[in-house]
């Protein structure tokens, strides 16, 4: 059982968002330092005394990334807590999510060997080493900004075809780790 007397720390986690190449793209450093250093992690870190988790979340998007950003962009929606979300204790997140049109120039800094904008699909893949809970809080952010939804593994096994959408598009075949563009509608399930 987790010490229940432990001291918690707050930091804050930035999902950020561009498309690149028509393709959603989120911003992911590559961490310089343990715990899992060389995976792909969110800019993020540590809120500083007397800062709010909004301007720690700005701070860090300045010194891993080299972006500048004004916080008024950054969307709160969601706070992480899971015990043993992060190795060295007790650690409560509070996330954002933005979006930055155009591909930014990205620079590594900070505690971030390197910096730069990452597929979305990608950082969701279970083949790609990602820090932390990083990955199902890009998953959320994904659901909760732009309402998307993962397409069953289990649809997408099957060949899961698509099919019309209003307008008379073709909505594109279904594959593992695919997003649905469909809204959550009356009696579907809500997003965590």
């Amino acid at each position: 059982m987790a010490d229940e007397n432990a001291t918690r720390v707050l930091t804050a986690d930035v999902v950020m968002f561009t498309r690149t190449g028509g393709e959603l793209a989120v911003l992911a450093v590559e961490r310089a330092k343990e715990p899992f250093c060389a995976a792909l992690a969110l800019p993020g870190g540590f809120v500083e005394p007397g800062e709010s988790a909004l301007d720690a979340a700005v701070r860090e998007l300045a010194e891993e990334a080299g972006i500048e950003v004004d916080g008024r962009r950054l969307r709160r929606f969601g706070c992480y807590t899971r015990v043993g979300r992060d190795p060295r204790g007790r650690m409560i997140s509070v996330a954002f999510h933005g979006y930055v049109a155009g591909v930014p120039a990205v620079t590594g800094g900070s505690d971030a060997r390197a910096a730069g904008w990452v597929p979305v699909a990608r950082f969701l893949s279970s083949g790609t080493r990602i820090a932390f809970d990083h990955r199902e809080i890009v998953r959320d952010a994904v659901i909760r900004r732009f309402r998307w939804r993962p397409v069953p593994e289990s649809a997408a096994s099957r060949g899961a075809t698509g099919g019309p959408v209003p307008g008379g598009r073709e909505r594109p075949a279904a594959r593992p780790g695919a997003w649905s563009d469909r809204r959550s509608g009356p009696g579907s399930p809500r997003p965590r």
